[in-house]
């Protein structure tokens, strides 16, 4: 019989085993498969793809070679064939319900010494066991001869190693017999299974419950209990983490580190049913941890990517479910603590919320909003931004240093410019470079202005690399929002390298100090993201440019190439014998259509409507130039063009109520670059928040949070019974101050002016609402 070092272990046995083979076993291992070749992606149960018949060498011990002496303790028994059980015929009793044929199989592994989980009675491509096959046969959720099955199977002492016999291949690997009951929705079954002793941490890990990057994925976290709650079972949960046998650890991680809730939050597909579903069962869970330990922070616990439910969410674009967790508002006294929103007081509609900023604000390492920024590349995040209370909490940064800095950084770079186009306006026109200096006035002071510019050139392509090095963005990520670092970089490094052919004596540099110099003026729309009309508007140039420019220019590159190496061909001339004709007319009337490039230009010109259909007469081929010039006309010039009209137009209304995020998103970015070079104790004092008691720990003791103050407007909460911190409403603190200090002059006026642009920068979108729903 088959034993195992293992035998007591939580896992399948996949130790050394003994197997007890005979003349039905070698039978049923000398059929194999025809071509000897394996499905690499086996179905679970098809009833049109037979089971495999090519079994692996295994050691076993063959009864017929075994003497039959007294007192060697081994007795050959001679069975009817009639009475021998294969695989296919255990596996069709189980498909088909019939107990009756099932009735010897307990006396049959008992005589014959054999194991249920023993090699012969396996699919070999998948390592399905008969106990794995019963299970997809279920009718009202229970399949008759699963008791017969475990029974037998205690009879012979394989029970635990039956149960969790898993599959072997790499598609199904680690799918057990609880998964599969767990999936089919049986209670009744899962109870069978914790009862003989099944594995509550079984990993189905293959590849095919492993979340795919395109097309419809069946990830569910690999554990038992993260596939309960995936498909919306809560008593199924309830139950794996509360029976007689053996409770679920709430704590348990699959192969990628993934809990429970991170499970969850892979499952959300942000649509209305699904985050119904999925956010009931979030909250249910994290209200069960309490009651298991009420020192378990289990939404704090991070994947081996570093990631807790709320970072996963926040960069999975998993927006629904993202602000249900931010927003979260539990009234229960016995688990206020797990909410993240507190309401402090309310007077009619409006609310003052109370938001916890822990893992959220950039004051801890990989915080939520450095998530959004610079690690997702969701095609939504830029919706995330102007969620409350991310939206809160970018303005107050932005009023409290972000926009000041901003601001002292445009007005040094626009002095720059200047300085730059200056310099270069007045670079010598004679001679070879470089330049010797004269000494006179002029001269030293452009001496220093291309001393300016090139130090200049060199600290923006350091903050460049720094940039690229330290947040190593994804291509869309910088489609979105790194456009112009992009152009920064080669602003700065086309600016080095014509420094460089400066001192070498190449007068090429002209030509890349003067691109440099057009780029370094593109990049002035750098900073209208300072500005709210500005900012939306430069944000429609660059999506019109990305998405519809270049794809222009590709369909016309095309064309151009094309028509212009047929021009040129056709307009082909042998060369002329050379001659000492001084004859005017002989060198008159040549083809303007000579040469790859000239006409690439001409055709360029007709592009523009400044073409000029005037060509040699003497060419073989006239009437077939003439069509193809005005085939290429109506090809670029009124279908192209008008086309590309056509798409700028609606790029333009399709992103028009987008472009307010977008904009928000890019300056979110500015503001944590320019956040990032604050020293760290500068950082700290400009902390955003307050640390506020916002109620009691489970242990009793004040539980105290860095929370950020909102005020918003709820039409839709009267009358619910809301749990309130403070009886009166307003900012007492904020009441306080104003009564000793009153602000005039000119900090009344910048206070104004702050007031101003906060109320404009909140107003809400026309696609995404910037208040908390009251779902």
């Amino acid at each position: 019989m088959s034993r195992s070092d293992s035998e007591d272990s939580d896992t399948p046995n996949n130790g050394f085993t003994l197997e007890v083979h005979d003349k039905d076993s070698l039978a049923a291992f000398n059929k194999g498969d025809k071509d000897g070749k394996k499905d690499k992606k086996p179905p679970m149960e098809s009833s049109l793809q037979k089971e495999s018949d090519n079994f692996p060498a295994n050691i076993g011990i063959n009864l017929d070679f075994l003497p039959n002496m007294k007192g060697s303790g081994v007795k050959k028994t001679e069975i009817d064939p009639k009475d021998v059980y294969t695989r296919d015929r255990i596996f069709n009793a189980v498909s088909n319900h019939d107990t009756e044929d099932l009735a010897g199989l307990q006396s049959y592994l008992v005589k014959t010494m054999k194991l249920l989980t023993n090699t012969e009675f396996k699919d070999d491509n998948t390592g399905k066991t008969c106990l794995i096959k019963a299970m997809w046969k279920l009718k009202n959720g229970m399949n008759d001869t699963i008791p017969i099955l475990l029974d037998a199977a205690e009879k012979t002492d394989n029970l635990k190693q039956l149960v969790d016999a898993a599959y072997t291949n790499e598609y199904y690997k680690g799918q057990t017999a609880l998964h599969i009951a767990i999936e089919k929705r049986s209670f009744q079954l899962v109870q069978l299974l914790m009862q003989s002793g099944a594995d509550v941490h079984a990993k189905a890990e293959g590849t095919f419950f492993q979340k795919k990057e395109r097309g419809v994925s069946f990830y569910f976290g690999e554990l038992p209990l993260s596939l309960a709650a995936c498909t919306n079972q809560p008593n199924m949960v309830s139950y794996l983490l509360n029976n007689p046998y053996r409770n679920a650890d709430l704590a348990a991680r699959d192969s990628h580190g993934n809990t429970v809730l991170h499970a969850l939050v892979l499952v959300a597909d942000d649509t209305e049913e699904n985050t119904e579903i999925i956010t009931r069962m979030y909250d249910d869970i994290l209200k069960k941890s309490v009651k298991i330990d009420p020192q378990m922070k289990l939404e704090e616990l991070a994947n081996w990517d570093g990631l807790t439910p709320l970072k996963l969410a926040a960069k999975t674009g998993k927006i629904e479910l993202f602000k249900h967790i931010l927003r979260r508002e539990i009234t229960e006294p016995e688990y206020s603590h797990l909410s993240r929103k507190f309401t402090e007081w309310t007077y009619g509609p409006v609310h003052a919320s109370l938001y916890d900023m822990s893992s959220v604000d950039t004051h801890v390492p990989d915080s939520v909003l450095e998530t959004i920024v610079f690690k997702s590349n969701a095609y939504n995040r830029h919706k995330m931004v102007v969620l409350e209370p991310i939206n809160h909490l970018l303005q107050e940064k932005w009023d409290l240093f972000a926009g000041k800095i901003f601001y002292l950084k445009f007005l040094l770079y626009v002095l720059y410019m200047i300085i730059f186009t200056v310099t270069a306006y007045h670079r010598p026109l004679e001679g070879q470079p470089p330049f010797p200096l004269k000494g006179t006035t002029q001269d030293n002071v452009r001496v220093l202005g291309e001393v300016i510019i090139m130090f200049g050139g060199l600290y923006i392509l350091i903050c460049q690399i720094i940039y690229f090095w330290k947040r190593r963005p994804s291509l869309q990520i910088l489609m979105m929002d790194g456009y112009f670092e992009i152009l920064f970089f080669l602003q700065a490094l086309i600016l080095l390298i014509s420094g460089i052919l400066y001192l070498a004596g190449c007068e090429t540099y002209v030509a890349l100090l003067v691109f440099s110099l057009v780029i370094g003026w593109v990049n002035m729309l750098y900073y209208t993201r300072g500005f709210q009309q500005t900012g939306i508007y430069s944000v429609m140039i660059q999506k019109t440019i990305l998405r519809d420019m270049l794809r222009f220019l590709f369909v016309y590159l095309v064309f151009l190439f094309g028509f212009a190496a047929a021009l040129v061909t056709l307009t082909g001339e042998a060369p002329k014998e050379a001659d000492n004709s001084t004859d005017a007319a002989s060198s008159e009337g040549g083809s303007s259509y000579s040469g790859l490039y000239i006409t690439s230009l001409e055709l360029f010109k007709f592009t523009i409507g400044m073409g000029d259909l005037e060509f040699n007469e003497n060419l073989k081929f006239k009437h077939f130039f003439m069509f193809l010039l005005i085939l290429y006309v109506v090809l670029t010039y009124i279908l192209l063009l008008n086309m590309l009209i056509a798409l700028m137009s609606e790029t333009v209304n399709k992103i028009s109520n987008e472009s307010k995020s977008i904009w928000k998103l890019q300056r979110a970015a500015t503001i944590l670059d320019i956040e990032r070079f604050l020293p760290r104790w500068l950082r700290k004092k400009l902390r955003t928040g307050h640390l506020l008691q916002v109620g009691k720990t489970p242990a009793g003791k004040p539980d105290e949070r860095w929370c950020l103050r909102v005020e918003e407007m709820q039409w839709g909460s009267f009358g619910k019974n809301l749990s309130i911190i403070n009886e009166e409403p307003g900012d007492k603190e904020k009441a306080k101050l104003s009564n000793y200090k009153k602000p005039k002059g000119w900090s009344h006026w910048v206070t104004q002016v702050q007031e101003r642009a906060r109320e404009e920068e909140q107003e809400p979108l026309k696609s995404v609402s910037t208040s908390p729903s009251n779902a």
